[in-house]
């Protein structure tokens, strides 16, 4: 299992809007970025990028840990 940082952007009909970003336990992006666009959060957005990805380590359950909206956390 992984921790994968990801963040969200814009909603359903956009590209531009708000920005949501996720901690997330899976063992790959696909099964990350499944688990968001299920969530409640998750399903107001359109884009999804990785910003971080961990080593490899043991869990036990694919999940979100933490979710939250606001601004990018990238370098400006």
């Amino acid at each position: 299992m992984k921790m994968f940082t990801v963040e969200a952007f814009g909603g359903r009909q956009t590209t531009d809007g708000p920005i949501a970003h996720f901690n997330v336990h899976a063992e790959t992006v696909d099964e990350a970025i499944n688990l968001i666009r299920q969530s409640r959060l998750g399903q107001r957005f359109a884009r999804f990028e990785v910003m971080e990805e961990s080593a490899e380590f043991e869990g036990d359950t694919p999940e979100i840990i933490s979710e939250g909206e606001g601004h990018s956390r990238a370098p400006t």
